[in-house]
């Protein structure tokens, strides 16, 4: 489970992102952040794995507070959105998706195998697996692979 109690986000400009944040999402479950730009649903999200710390307030992942953990070793022990622009443009899809597994030590053959049935996961073949980011399908491609299927493989990568 990840909780947020009374969790605050004010930056050096003065501009507060996140405004007594009080959540709970629970494990196994599906939780959905909607609000115009702006409202702070990515501050939110990047504060979760310690890509910005909080102002005040706890956040706390599996009931450890984030702030008392190592912020490498919580980022690879939680699964999140890597968009486009984040993704390593010098190695595969696959590798892409194959990266954290790696850091923790699986070996590549375990990793890849596990990249392999996440790709199967979202309905997408091998051969996906073998592009690059910028092989990706643009928005207004006519690929082969449907825009839906490269939208659901790229939160994996």
């Amino acid at each position: 489970m990840i909780t947020f109690d009374a969790v605050h986000k004010r930056f050096a400009n003065g501009t507060t992102a996140v405004d007594d944040l009080t959540l709970e999402m629970p494990e196994g479950g599906i939780t959905v952040l909607v609000g115009s730009s702006g409202c702070g649903k990515t501050t939110t999200l990047r504060m979760i794995n310690r890509m910005v710390d909080p102002t005040s307030g706890t956040i706390r992942v599996a009931g450890q507070d984030i702030l008392e953990a190592d912020a490498a070793e919580l980022r690879r022990g939680i699964g999140y959105v890597i968009q486009q622009s984040g993704l390593f443009p010098h190695r595969t899809v696959l590798d892409n998706i194959a990266t954290v597994p790696l850091l923790l030590g699986w070996g590549r053959k375990k990793a890849r195998a596990r990249a392999s049935e996440l790709l199967e996961t979202v309905g997408l073949t091998a051969d996906a697996g073998r592009r690059y980011p910028h092989q990706l399908p643009a928005a207004s491609s006519s690929a082969s692979v449907s825009r839906g299927r490269w939208r659901r493989i790229r939160p994996y990568c």
